[in-house]
């Protein structure tokens, strides 16, 4: 009976925890809209900058309902002036646009199809303070 009891509660806390990694994908899909509200065209790899910071977004499939993308930091070579260089990150952000949600995969969630609800949490919400500490050190969110 005890059994029951742990197995029931576990089911409720996996629920919450749907629910809360649903809202997440809802804010960032609500910040990453404005971070590229300046980009021009969606379908081809460019760069944004906000301030100090330069992005580069480069889109992998574009269809009407879906967008999916790899979104990083570009650096400015310190070695070499006028030359800029990436470190491509391991994830893959899937933009929703009929359900507006935007969820990010590692590669290896993306390939292994990982059900472990807690990592795609980690993930998500660290992708969530990223987009809003980007925002947040804009002119134009100001």
């Amino acid at each position: 009976m005890n059994i029951s009891i742990g197995s029931r509660q576990a089911d409720d806390f996996r629920i919450m925890n749907f629910d809360h990694l649903m809202k997440i994908y809802e804010n960032n899909y609500y910040l990453f809209k404005k971070v590229i509200a300046t980009l021009s065209d969606s379908s081809s790899v460019s760069t944004i900058v906000f301030n100090n910071n330069v992005m580069q977004y480069e889109p992998i499939t574009i269809s009407k309902y879906t967008d999916i993308f790899k979104f990083y930091y570009k650096y400015k070579s310190p070695f070499y002036p006028g030359n800029s260089y990436s470190i491509k990150s391991h994830l893959v952000f899937t933009l929703y646009k009929d359900a507006r949600l935007l969820e990010v995969k590692s590669l290896g969630q993306n390939k292994d199809f990982d059900e472990n609800i807690d990592n795609k949490i980690r993930i998500n919400l660290n992708i969530y303070f990223w987009l809003k500490s980007i925002l947040m050190n804009n002119d134009i969110y100001q």
